[in-house]
């Protein structure tokens, strides 16, 4: 909590991330829309294909960003007190996307360059290279660059003591600490987008990919038990703190299992590429599965390590002392 003594006043960076977090979900929602006019590319790019779960799967996950963004655009601009765990989440879960989506890419780049160039005869070295970059640098900018600056911005102590000051009354985000608060509203929307990845379920499950009507209860499942343990975590309920070290642990293992015993060509089967496209990728050798499989264990024993550092909050009494820190006030800026 905010200690009781004099801050530096960051209602500047406030209304000014929160207007570049406004044009983030306008762009996102713009994305999302753009969806609906992907079956226009159907007559001018060979193989590609594109159906209509595919089309209301991009549309609703776009969209629904948007809209978060927007919404914590403008609690950043009216400088609400629950402004800063909202966006704190936004960073983290922005960057852990960022951070896998650069991994796989950076994994299999040489799969992606031939995708990606697969309509082009005898490519010379200059446009591969132009792919490569292409390919890397929207993943590094928009994947880490932007998440770490939200966080930067949103990581100091001040930014809260001035959204409270200017709203002294406290509100709903003020019934659990921020290190909880900020993991139980991660683990909520990664819940809610659980619906429109069901349209479309691909889902790594102990060995297997598991898709079609199987993978989308299975998503479904996952995405409520995700709502659930976010929900029991903000209610500071022990049972939420080893439910999330449970699902921890049995998700990292699925992932592990999966990646060690199906090949690359399955994978990209389930995400309906081209029979072709996939032909020509087994011209090459397959790629190592040791990043995703290291990466997948770091962060498992970093979320673990997050998750000790949170006990503390789960024992009995603490929600009485949350009630009572909350109301303590900072003092005016000098």
């Amino acid at each position: 909590m905010t200690s009781e003594g004099a801050y530096r006043d960051r209602g500047v960076r406030l209304r000014l991330f929160g207007l570049l977090t406004i044009l983030a979900g306008i762009g996102a929602v713009l994305l999302g829309l753009s969806h609906f006019a992907l079956p226009l590319l159907a007559d001018s790019i060979p193989d590609f294909r594109i159906t209509a779960s595919q089309i209301a799967t991009g549309v609703i996950t776009f969209v629904a960003i948007g809209v978060v963004l927007v919404a914590c655009g403008t609690g950043s601009i009216r400088e609400r007190r629950w402004v800063r765990p909202a966006m704190l989440t936004v960073g983290w879960t922005w960057l852990f996307v960022g951070l896998a989506t650069l991994g796989f890419v950076v994994t299999n780049l040489d799969d992606l360059t031939i995708l990606a160039g697969s309509e082009l005869a005898d490519r010379p070295p200059e446009i591969e290279t132009l792919i490569r970059w292409i390919l890397l640098l929207p993943c590094a900018g928009f994947g880490i660059v932007m998440p770490l600056l939200i966080l930067w911005a949103y990581n100091h102590r001040d930014v809260l003591a001035t959204c409270r000051a200017r709203h002294p009354d406290p509100d709903w985000s003020d019934r659990c600490p921020s290190t909880v608060l900020v993991l139980a509203l991660a683990l909520g929307f990664a819940g809610l987008l659980s619906l429109p990845m069901a349209l479309r379920p691909l889902l790594p499950w102990f060995g297997d990919l598991r898709t079609g009507v199987a993978g989308s209860a299975l998503t479904l499942l996952s995405g409520a038990g995700f709502v659930w343990i976010g929900w029991a975590l903000f209610r500071l309920k022990p049972s939420a703190w080893w439910a999330t070290g449970i699902s921890t642990i049995l998700v990292a293992a699925s992932t592990v299992w999966t990646l060690l015993e199906t090949p690359r060509a399955a994978w990209y089967r389930a995400l309906d590429y081209p029979e072709r496209q996939i032909e020509l990728l087994l011209t090459s050798d397959e790629p190592s599965k040791w990043p995703g499989i290291v990466a997948t264990l770091v962060l498992t024993f970093v979320t673990l390590v997050y998750l000790a550092s949170i006990r503390k909050h789960f024992r009995k009494g603490v929600r009485s002392h949350v009630s009572t820190s909350s109301s303590r006030q900072p003092k005016p800026p000098k």
